[in-house]
């Protein structure tokens, strides 16, 4: 009697679990599947339906930073997307500059270098990269008000890059422990000195890991809210991230006017190509990250 309930019982639970999974699939994919939709449709539409006609008229509208206009009218204000655009490019790819310039570095010289305190300066420093940046945005916009830096792309990229590095040290020492150092040796001994030994055996040797925490931090700067949200008032530095958010902001409560949802989602299109193109670009290195050794040498 219980073998026969026990074979009743398990195919229900099989439809339960793929009726979970498939809520649960459903869930995710349906906002995406909107996105995608609405960014090539004629007519932008808050809510998931099939186009009447398919068009690249909402990017087009992108770069020739047209007024955006509503269902209702005309928007409550003028986006300049391409703008947008222009400034995540160029937070993205500084905040990835700073970091590599300033974590290489300082990964090398604690692979290479025994000195006392460095069990306590390495636990000091995965601390700090485990520190939300929300907690630390009151000194660092202090000090960024303090060195003119607020309303201002590169101000903002080097905020971000601070709250990256101390991550990204670790994860470029992990690789440096694991070059063997007779190469830098044998570059010695052939008449390198230590800066030429670096630039010209070292960091190629460490090409994935120095590949891995640029994605890493372009990523940061590309994709970071809060950081800009504190530290940019003007709407024509305004990135990505933010001028989304202020489509939203600004038009609610004004009568008449609508939100564009086709140039919306077209620019929440063109948000996702650049993190997608560098993942396929470096797949194979992220498998390699490690965050150091456990013990601290």
């Amino acid at each position: 009697m219980s073998k026969m309930l026990k074979k009743i019982a398990e195919p229900s639970f099989t439809v339960i679990g793929y009726v979970i999974l498939f809520t649960l699939f459903a869930y995710v994919l349906t906002p995406l599947a909107w996105l995608f939709v609405t960014a090539f449709s004629a007519t932008g539409s808050p809510y998931l339906e099939i186009p009447k006609e398919v068009t690249l008229d909402n990017f087009i509208r992108i770069f020739t930073e047209q007024h955006t206009k509503g269902i209702a009218g005309y928007a409550a204000h003028p986006i300049y997307m391409s703008r947008w655009i222009a400034n995540s490019l160029f937070i993205g790819f500084a905040t990835m500059i700073i970091t590599i310039v300033l974590s290489a570095p300082a990964g090398y010289a604690l692979s290479r270098l025994d000195f006392r305190g460095k069990d306590l300066l390495m636990t000091a420093i995965l601390l700090i990269g485990f520190m939300p940046m929300t907690a630390k945005m009151l000194p660092l916009y202090r000090l960024g008000k303090l060195l003119g830096l607020i309303d201002n792309l590169l101000g903002t990229a080097i905020v971000i890059a601070s709250g990256t590095i101390p991550t990204q040290i670790w994860i470029i020492k992990g690789f440096f422990d694991h070059i063997p150092r007779e190469i830098e040796e044998q570059a010695w001994i052939c008449g390198c000195g230590h800066l030429m030994t670096l630039f010209k055996v070292v960091l190629p040797a460490a090409g994935p890991g120095l590949a891995i925490v640029a994605f890493l931090s372009f990523l940061s700067g590309w994709g970071n809210f809060i950081v800009p949200l504190i530290m940019i008032y003007s709407e024509d530095l305004y990135p990505i991230s933010l001028g989304l958010a202020s489509i939203f902001v600004h038009n609610p409560g004004e009568i008449g006017l609508a939100i564009d949802y086709g140039s919306a989602c077209a620019l929440s299109v063109i948000y996702t190509i650049p993190p997608i193109c560098i993942y396929f670009a470096f797949r194979e290195h992220l498998m390699k990250i490690k965050l150091g050794k456990i013990e601290v040498r």
